[in-house]
């Protein structure tokens, strides 16, 4: 009996992440968003969502829809606002 979260091996999603990348209202569409962080400590990358639609793949040091990247972590990031404060942004709780 097939399992509803198994892999699809040619080239296709299986029908679990199909499912869950298309729930409405998940993600904020009006506006920019952080949708995670990955990598190793010291090499992370967040992933931003612009309001868009456009991803943005970003470092440290490099400047998200939310302003300059000071910090990424797996908790979140952190940006430096026009007004020169910091500014934690955790990402957008899925489930």
């Amino acid at each position: 009996m097939a399992n509803d979260a198994s892999p699809v091996h040619s080239g296709g999603i299986s029908s679990l992440v199909a499912r869950e990348a298309t729930k409405p209202d998940e993600l904020p569409l009006d506006r920019a968003a952080l949708i995670g962080t990955m990598g190793k400590k010291g090499e992370m990358t967040a992933l931003f969502r612009s309001g868009g639609g456009r991803i943005h793949a970003l470092k440290e040091g490099d400047v998200s829809p939310l302003g300059p990247i000071i910090e990424i972590s797996e908790a979140g990031v952190v940006v430096e606002r026009m007004s020169g404060n910091a500014m934690f942004i955790p990402p957008i709780p899925v489930g």
